[in-house]
């Protein structure tokens, strides 16, 4: 079994227009294909949706980060920032559970990860709340970044 590397945008949806006006986070959403039994990649014919194990790190300039994947693909979601001023405990909060399946969670300090399995063709929202800690800057006078839920909106295809 061959694993490729993959980059590529989230699914759009009709509200986005085709020349965004902000430019988009240097972070890519990254997959790993499963290779065929000819040796290519398996990919969902016309679609621009991601499948085997997809990992979607939160991208804080979009506010929502999107991810577009064929059922049956784990996602591996992550996010966090050691400048907050606090954390993201978890465990997410899943919309839709036909949609998507809570395999995992881990928060380690400042850093979220959680693994999820795309069980069924819909749309699910998955956040996990922002824990305000203490300030982080005592005895130095400084602003902590104010921190902010992590949000991603994944679509799931067949």
């Amino acid at each position: 079994m061959a694993a490729a590397g993959l980059s590529g945008v989230g699914c759009a949806s009709p509200s986005t227009s085709a020349n965004p006006t902000t430019p988009l986070d240097p972070t890519p959403v990254t997959a790993t294909t499963r290779a065929g039994t000819d040796g290519g990649s398996i990919t969902p014919p016309d679609t621009h949706c991601l499948s085997g194990s997809v990992n979607v790190p939160w991208q804080p300039s979009q506010g929502v980060t999107t991810v577009c994947v064929t059922v049956g693909s784990t996602l591996v979601l992550s996010g966090g920032n050691d400048m907050s001023g606090g954390s993201w405990p978890g465990p997410p909060t899943i919309s839709d559970r036909r949609v998507l399946a809570l395999l995992s969670s881990n928060a380690s300090s400042s850093t979220f990860t959680a693994d999820l399995r795309a069980t069924g063709a819909g749309t699910a929202t998955v956040e996990v709340p922002f824990v305000a800690g203490p300030d982080v800057c005592n005895p130095t006078p400084c602003t902590p970044v104010p921190g902010r839920p992590l949000d991603w909106q994944v679509t799931v295809v067949p």
